[in-house]
């Protein structure tokens, strides 16, 4: 018997048929040789990648570096916007220190040369500080009125700008005051003989020497007697800024360490030759009347291998019994010759019996003498200074002057002297030098 389905039941809806796609797929085959292809173009693509990293890189602290430069230089410049914006301000406290633009009628401009303002010549050496001291607080000394008012120093009329300029002038004053209380100006000025700067105006100050013009570059020599007895006083007169030389005594103490000092610091060594005079004793290595020409020449030979090399001449210590004896005189003249050296003529006899020239001229030789007065047989400056003027008088009228002193006698006051007055005499025309670069 048939089964009945029961009309409740329902057919299962039939699924849904996929659609077959019209395209047809293609499978890719790639060959050894393009792979290879493709993987070294990937690879160039990326070294190339890296390689403009890596320069980009490279040179950025260079494009910031000029960057930076010049952004330094435009501040030192002061062509910034915010300096500008400042100096159109006119902040006075910002213009105290920052430089402005000058206007024709502003106060007293700065001399970009040492010393354009001195109208007096000074003495070189000391000239340069003074000259400056003098310069820097003249420019520094604006004026008040010029400063204080908008119509002379060619601005609009502001107080801003007014205000500005009278604080500058304030501070700049203030600064040049500060500097020579530091630098002690005024104290140098006074000893170069030149001009002060302090008070309301500047003041010439009275010359310090009465030093006449040389005459034709007189030549003047300084020589200084007696060393060998003290090492530190014989510094005191190597140490002078000019042309000095020293007489050292044979057979003292320190005869050899004086002589080496002199040696050392370059400036002239000669023998100071003991003979008998009017003192009793002269000291070791003198020449006596009753020695035989071959003594002499024996003990003045002895004395200058004793004093040591660079011994340029010699002098007389004491020694008028000695020069006043013609056989005497030119035994010791010949040594010189024989040496080839200098022999300088103190001149300790009275010119009527010194037989030194009559010795020089039997042996067609040339030989120096100090005509001049000796430098400290009063121990005060005043004295010394006085005979030291004697001593230009002697040298404007022969040519040349041979000016002599003694270490340890005066040497408190006499290195003292010739280093003060050493830069008005070069003023005044005289030449420093030795006897031995005289060309007589």
């Amino acid at each position: 018997m048939a089964t009945r389905k029961s009309p409740s039941s329902k057919k299962p809806a039939p699924k849904p048929r996929k659609r077959k796609s019209s395209r047809k797929k293609h499978k890719v085959v790639l060959s050894g040789g393009t792979v290879l292809g493709l993987t070294m173009t990937l690879a160039v693509a990326c070294a190339s990648f890296l390689a403009y990293s890596f320069f980009t890189r490279a040179q950025e602290p260079y494009v910031l570096g000029v960057a930076e430069s010049s952004r330094d230089a435009e501040i030192k410049s002061g062509q910034t916007k915010e300096d500008s914006s400042k100096k159109s301000s006119g902040a006075g406290e910002e213009q105290r220190h920052t430089a402005s633009p000058r206007n024709k009628n502003d106060g007293p401009e700065v001399s970009g040369k040492s010393g354009e303002s001195h109208k007096t010549q000074e003495p070189p050496g000391q000239s340069v500080s003074a000259a400056q001291g003098e310069s820097k607080d003249k420019s520094q000394r604006p004026s008040v009125k010029e400063n204080a008012s908008p119509k002379n120093n060619g601005t609009a009329s502001s107080n801003g700008v007014s205000s500005g300029s009278a604080q500058k002038s304030a501070g700049t004053a203030d600064k040049g005051a500060s500097q020579n209380a530091q630098s002690g100006t005024t104290q140098r000025l006074a000893s170069a003989g030149g001009t002060s700067a302090s008070g309301p105006g500047i003041q010439e100050l009275p010359p310090k020497y009465s030093i006449p013009q040389a005459v034709s570059k007189a030549k003047l020599c300084f020589v200084i007697d007696d060393a060998g007895a003290n090492v530190a006083n014989v510094k005191r007169y190597t140490s002078l800024p000019f042309p000095i030389t020293i007489a050292v005594l044979p057979g003292l103490a320190h005869s050899k360490d004086c002589a080496y000092v002199v040696r050392s610091s370059g400036q002239e060594l000669i023998l100071h030759q003991p003979m008998l005079g009017s003192v009793p004793n002269p000291g070791p290595g003198a020449i006596l009347p009753d020695m035989s020409t071959s003594e002499i020449a024996s003990i003045i030979k002895k004395n200058l291998d004793e004093i040591g090399p660079g011994v340029k001449g010699f002098n007389n210590h004491e020694g008028s019994l000695i020069t006043a004896d013609s056989i005497k005189a030119g035994a010791v003249l010949e040594v010189a010759m024989e040496r080839g050296i200098y022999f300088l003529d103190s001149r300790t006899a009275l010119a009527e019996k010194n037989k030194v020239p009559q010795a020089a001229l039997e042996r067609d030789m040339t030989y120096l003498a100090r005509y001049a007065p000796f430098l400290d047989n009063d121990i005060s400056r005043d004295a010394m200074l006085r005979q030291l003027y004697k001593g230009l008088d002697v040298a404007n009228k022969n040519g040349y002057a041979i000016i002599i002193g003694h270490v340890d006698k005066s040497v408190k006051i006499l290195p003292d002297l010739l280093q003060d007055i050493y830069p008005y005499l070069k003023n005044a025309g005289y030449e420093i030098t030795t006897p031995s670069k005289l060309k007589l």
